[in-house]
C-alpha cells in the first residue's frame, strides 16, 4: 500500500470516527430532548383534559368521548383513555401517526422511553375517573431520521471534498519525494543529478539536502577512483611525452594477440627516426618533444581506419605499430601507404620555413621495418627480430626507406590473394551466408554456470578456413561492415530461435564493428531483424571495443534507444585498450565490461595488471555492472581473478570454441 493510500485510508477512517461520534452524541441528545418534549406534552394533554371533562354535568358520554376525539384528532397523540370509577371506559388509540415510517433498527436503536401521564377527572369533590394520555413517536423518530440523513450526507461530502483536497496535497508535497525516487534510480543508471528546486517543508528540505550531499559524494568518490585507475594505466602502459603505448604496454598488448590460440593475421612495423639525437642537442628537447607528439599525433590517424591497430613508443625516437591485415599483400599495401603519408606530410622537407627548420627535417630521415605474421601461438621475440632485420636492412639507405621482411624458402604462410579476388570472396559469402558461427562459453564465478556465450564467425574459401582475424581487415577495407555484422546476427537469431527451449536465461554476445555501426543503414535493417526475430531478441548481446568508444558514443546511444524495447543489451569488449576516461561507464547505457585478454596473461605476476583490474572491479561494482575476463588459459590466472570478484570468466582454459550452437547451450564446466 503507498503512502498516498494509507493517508487516504487514515483520513477516511478519521472523518468516519468524528461523524459516528457526532452523530451518537446528537441522536441521544435528540432522542432526549423529544422524550421530554413527548412526556411533557402528554402531561399537558392529560392535565388539561382532565380540566375540561370535570367540567361535564353527570355522565355524558357523547361530551366526554367529543372531548377526548378533539385531542386524539391531533395526531400527536398514541393513546387517549379515560377510565371512569365503576364505568366501562373511553379510549382513542392509534398504530400509525405518518405514512412513511423510519427504519425499524433505527426505532431500535433509539428506543424513546415515554411515559403514561395521568390526571383525575372530578366533579366538586367526587373523583369520576382518570384519564391517561401517550404520546405519539412517530414525529420523534421522523424528525431524528432526518437529521441523521442530513448529517449522513453533510459528512459525505466533506469526506468525499476531503480526500480529494487530501490527494492533491498529498500530490503536492511528494513532488520532492517523486524526485527522490528518480535521483536514485538515476545513480542505479550512473547519472550523478541533483535536485536545485528546495521544498519549503523542514523534513522534506533535509531529505533533499541530504540525497544531494549524497550525489555529490557518490560522484566524488567515483571521479577518484576513476582518477586513480587512469593514473596507473597511463603510468604502466602510456609513453609519457606521446600518449602512446609505452614499449612495455606495446609489447603485452601484442603478445597476447600473437601468442594465444586464437589466430592471428597482421604486420608488425618497427618506425625509427635518425639523427633525433643530433637534433635534440641543435634545438632542444622541447621542440623534439613537440615532434615526437605529431608524429603520435599523425600515426594515430591509424586508429579512424584500422580501430584495432596497436601504436607504441618504444624509445627515443624508436616507434612501433602493428596492423591487422589479411595478408602480405596487404601488409605490403599498409606499409606503403604509411611510409608515403610521413615522407609526403610531417617527416618531409619544407623550404618554406626558416633555415633552421629546413634542416631539422632534412635530418629527420627515417627508415621502416615490417615483418607480416600469420597463426596460432606464435612468440613475439622472433616476430621482433625479422621486424628489426627488415629495419636493419632499410638503413642500409641514406634517405628514408621502408623494407618488408623478405621470407626465407621453408618459411610457410597462408594462401594469398589480390584486392579483387577478396572483393569477390567477400560478395559471394554475402550472397550465400556462407559464415559460420562458433561460441565460446562465459563461466559465471558464483556458481559455475554458463551465463553468456560469445560468438565467433569464420569463413571457407578454397579450402581453406579463415578467422576474422585474416578476413575482416578486409571486410573494413572493402566497407562492407554493416552487411556482414547483419548478416552474423541473422544467423545468430535464426539459431536462437531453432534452440528457444534451451535458452534459459544465458545471452549470446557478438562484437560489432565501429565501421557498421556508423553506416546509415546498418541500425534501421537491424531494427527490422529484430521486429522479425522479437521472440528472442532479448537473448542478444551487442558488443563495441572500448578503443572506439570516442567516436561512436553519440551513434551507440542512438542504437541504444532503437533496441532497448526487445530487451537487446550493450556491452562494452577490450576493455583497457582504448586509453579512456572511466566517465564513459556512467554515460552510456551497459550492462557489463569485458576486460581485454591481454591484461588476464600472467595476471599472477604482474602487480600492475592486479591494481588495475581490481580498480575496474570496484568501478563497475558501484554502477551496477557485471565484470567479465577473457583470454584465459592459465590455472593462477583464474584464481587471481576470482579473488578480484570479477563476475565471468572465459577462454581457452574452459573449452575451445564449438560450432553447434546446441552443444554449446548443453556444455558444463568441468
Amino acid at each position: 500500500m503507498t503512502l498516498k493510500q494509507q493517508f487516504s485510508w487514515l483520513t477516511g477512517l478519521l472523518v468516519m470516527v468524528l461523524w459516528l461520534g457526532n452523530l451518537w452524541v446528537t441522536v441521544m441528545n435528540g432522542r432526549d430532548y423529544f422524550q421530554q418534549q413527548l412526556n411533557s406534552r402528554a402531561y399537558d394533554a392529560a392535565t388539561s383534559l382532565a380540566l375540561a371533562m370535570s367540567q361535564v354535568e353527570g355522565n355524558d358520554d357523547v361530551q366526554l368521548s367529543r372531548l377526548i376525539d378533539a385531542l386524539f384528532d391531533r395526531g400527536f397523540f398514541e393513546s387517549i383513555e379515560l377510565i371512569r370509577v365503576g364505568g366501562d371506559p373511553l379510549h382513542r388509540r392509534a398504530r400509525q401517526a405518518l405514512q412513511q415510517q423510519t427504519p425499524l433498527w433505527f426505532r431500535q436503536w433509539v428506543d424513546l422511553e415515554l411515559i403514561v401521564a395521568e390526571a383525575d377527572v372530578t366533579s366538586g369533590w367526587q373523583r369520576l375517573g382518570t384519564i391517561t394520555v401517550t404520546s405519539h413517536s412517530d414525529f420523534a423518530y421522523r424528525d431524528l431520521w432526518a437529521m441523521v440523513r442530513a448529517e449522513l450526507i453533510w459528512f459525505t461530502w466533506v469526506l468525499v471534498i476531503s480526500l480529494v483536497a487530501l490527494q492533491l496535497l498529498l500530490h503536492w508535497l511528494f513532488r520532492p519525494l517523486r524526485k527522490v525516487e528518480q535521483q536514485a534510480l538515476a545513480i542505479c543508471e550512473r547519472d550523478w543529478q541533483e535536485q536545485e528546486d528546495i521544498p519549503k517543508p523542514r523534513e522534506l528540505q533535509r531529505m533533499v539536502l541530504a540525497m544531494n550531499k549524497m550525489v555529490r559524494k557518490l560522484r566524488t568518490i567515483f571521479d577518484e577512483q576513476s582518477a586513480m585507475a587512469e593514473q596507473l594505466r597511463e603510468a604502466s602502459f602510456q609513453d609519457e611525452v606521446t600518449g602512446l603505448l609505452n614499449r612495455y604496454g606495446f609489447d603485452q598488448r601484442l603478445s597476447h594477440r600473437l601468442e594465444s590460440d586464437e589466430e592471428h593475421s597482421g604486420v608488425l612495423l618497427l618506425l625509427q627516426l635518425h639523427g633525433f639525437a643530433e637534433f635534440n642537442q641543435q634545438h632542444g628537447r622541447r621542440e623534439g618533444d613537440e615532434r615526437l607528439q605529431q608524429l603520435a599525433a599523425t600515426l594515430n590517424q591509424w586508429h579512424t581506419r584500422q580501430p584495432s591497430v596497436l601504436i607504441g613508443r618504444r624509445s627515443g625516437a624508436d616507434f612501433s605499430m602493428y596492423l591487422p591485415c589479411s595478408d602480405d599483400n596487404q601488409a605490403q599495401q599498409y606499409v606503403q601507404q604509411l611510409f608515403s603519408e610521413l615522407a609526403a606530410g610531417l617527416l618531409s622537407a619544407r623550404q618554406t620555413v626558416s633555415a633552421r627548420q629546413a634542416v631539422y627535417d632534412k635530418a629527420l630521415t627515417f627508415h621502416i621495418g615490417a615483418v607480416y605474421s600469420q597463426g596460432q601461438k606464435e612468440p613475439i621475440q622472433p616476430i621482433l627480430i625479422k621486424a628489426d632485420a627488415a629495419l636493419r636492412q632499410a638503413q642500409r639507405q641514406p634517405q628514408s626507406s621502408y623494407q618488408l621482411y623478405s621470407r626465407s624458402d621453408n618459411e610457410s604462410i597462408s594462401q594469398e590473394w589480390g584486392a579483387s579476388e577478396w572483393h569477390t570472396l567477400l560478395q559471394q559469402v554475402l550472397a550465400e551466408q556462407s559464415i559460420q558461427l562458433q561460441y565460446l562459453p562465459v563461466v559465471s564465478i558464483k556458481d559455475s554456470a554458463v551465463t553468456q556465450l560469445e560468438v565467433f564467425s569464420r569463413i571457407h574459401w578454397q579450402g581453406e578456413s579463415l578467422s576474422a582475424a585474416r578476413f575482416w581487415p578486409m571486410v573494413e577495407q572493402h566497407r562492407m561492415a554493416a552487411p556482414f555484422d547483419l548478416c552474423i546476427v541473422e544467423k545468430v537469431l535464426i539459431a536462437l530461435r531453432q534452440n528457444s527451449a534451451e535458452l534459459s536465461e544465458r545471452r549470446l554476445c557478438l562484437n560489432i564493428s565501429p565501421a557498421s555501426l556508423m553506416d546509415e543503414t546498418f541500425v534501421p535493417s537491424l531494427s527490422e531483424l529484430l521486429q522479425h526475430y522479437q521472440d528472442v531478441a532479448g537473448c542478444l548481446c551487442l558488443e563495441f571495443p572500448e578503443f572506439a568508444i570516442t567516436a561512436i558514443e553519440p551513434a551507440l546511444l542512438a542504437l541504444f534507444a532503437t533496441i532497448k524495447h526487445y530487451g537487446v543489451t550493450l556491452g562494452v569488449d577490450k576493455v583497457g585498450t582504448g586509453n579512456l576516461a572511466f566517465a564513459y561507464l556512467q554515460r552510456l547505457p551497459l550492462d557489463y565490461v569485458r576486460i581485454d585478454g591481454s591484461f588476464n596473461r600472467g595476471l599472477h605476476q604482474a602487480q600492475d595488471h592486479r591494481f588495475f583490474i581490481q580498480s575496474m572491479v570496484q568501478i563497475a561494482h558501484n554502477l551496477d555492472l557485471l565484470v567479465l575476463s577473457d583470454g584465459l588459459e592459465e590455472q593462477d590466472d583464474i584464481d587471481v581473478l576470482k579473488n578480484m570478484g570479477v563476475d565471468g570468466l572465459s577462454g581457452f582454459y574452459f573449452s575451445r570454441p564449438i560450432n553447434d550452437l546446441s552443444q554449446a547451450l548443453s556444455w558444463q564446466p568441468q
